[in-house]
């Protein structure tokens, strides 16, 4: 399995878990408690936040974002639900990107968000991933809550857990540097170039909630298992935010393959690769990610982890 998964020449850190027990556990590069921007995985914690007040009574998927922000297009057609499963219809306008170009707050950075979204009504109800759904939200939830994502998110997670190697990448650099992050780099020119912080810093606020948080492979996995199998979500609340449509067969911020009872997370920018894959009860699970990025390579990659995957575990019988 291992040559399998270094052939793969991703330079980074690898967690394999085969039937709850650990099976690899190794760094090409780095070490193995080296921390990683995940970006986009953390979506399907920010989901699991969201269903945690529904299941709390606090909020309902079938709430209407017009509630939350009545100024942005289409928002009295548009359900929680929706946003969970990117069938919200909501882009930004073009050539528009999330936040503001200089940060100053959670709240300061959706407010400009609302101006520069615009509603297609013809996709309602049809898959569109754009990061946009979750900084909503993330929103949602402080409004709900009264507290910050980032307070949110430590209370669900870092605590309960005990993480020690999981930060938010705007933490005092202390805090950085206990968590071992490692600086993410972009091939460029015939060298690994290292992504200047504060840049990673601007994409990390504008992606509340979508990609912000660093962690490294073991955090993750607790995580996921806590998400998938433990004590955060009841049988039912999952079953609920994971029913999920063709074609894209997303929703709770995974794709899910219903056929293999599999759970895919992916995450890619300012130089970093997390790959996540996970059996639907996270007792079979493969975790790659690092810090070495070159253009072109994560949808390559991708699609060669998840033929992996089904060769590794589906013919096995393993999950």
């Amino acid at each position: 399995m291992r040559q399998r998964i270094d052939a793969l020449g991703i330079k980074g850190s690898v967690l394999v878990i085969s039937k709850g027990k650990v099976l690899l556990d190794y760094a090409s590069n780095n070490t193995t408690d080296t921390s990683y921007l995940i970006n986009s995985v953390q979506k399907s914690m920010t989901a699991a936040m969201v269903m945690k007040l529904v299941q709390e009574g606090k909020l309902s998927l079938h709430e209407r974002l017009a509630r939350f922000y009545p100024a942005i297009p289409g928002a009295k057609k548009i359900t929680i639900e929706n946003l969970l499963a990117m069938t919200a219809g909501l882009q930004l306008k073009p050539g528009a990107r999330l936040g503001r170009r200089h940060f100053v707050s959670d709240q300061d950075n959706l407010a400009c968000d609302v101006k520069k979204t615009v509603f297609e009504p013809k996709m309602l109800g049809k898959w569109y991933y754009s990061s946009l759904n979750y900084v909503y939200l993330c929103g949602i939830m402080t409004q709900v809550t009264g507290q910050s994502y980032e307070q949110l998110f430590r209370a669900t997670y870092v605590e309960p857990l005990q993480l020690k190697q999981t930060e938010f990448l705007w933490s005092k650099p202390g805090k950085i540097i206990a968590s071992r992050l490692v600086p993410g780099m972009i091939y460029r020119g015939g060298r690994y170039d290292v992504v200047k912080h504060k840049k990673a810093l601007q994409a990390a606020h504008d992606e509340l909630g979508a990609g912000s948080v660093v962690m490294s492979n073991h955090d993750l996995a607790k995580v996921m298992n806590y998400i998938l199998a433990g004590s955060l979500l009841s049988k039912k609340s999952r079953r609920e935010l994971y029913r999920a449509r063709p074609p894209a067969y997303y929703n709770g911020g995974f794709y899910n393959d219903a056929s293999l009872g599999l759970k895919t997370a992916n995450g890619a920018g300012e130089g970093y690769y997390t790959f996540m894959r996970s059996t639907k009860t996270a007792k079979t699970m493969i975790i790659i990610q690092a810090n070495k990025t070159r253009k072109g390579e994560f949808v390559v990659l991708k699609d060669r982890i998840d033929k992996l995957i089904v060769e590794l575990f589906a013919k096995k019988g393993s999950i």
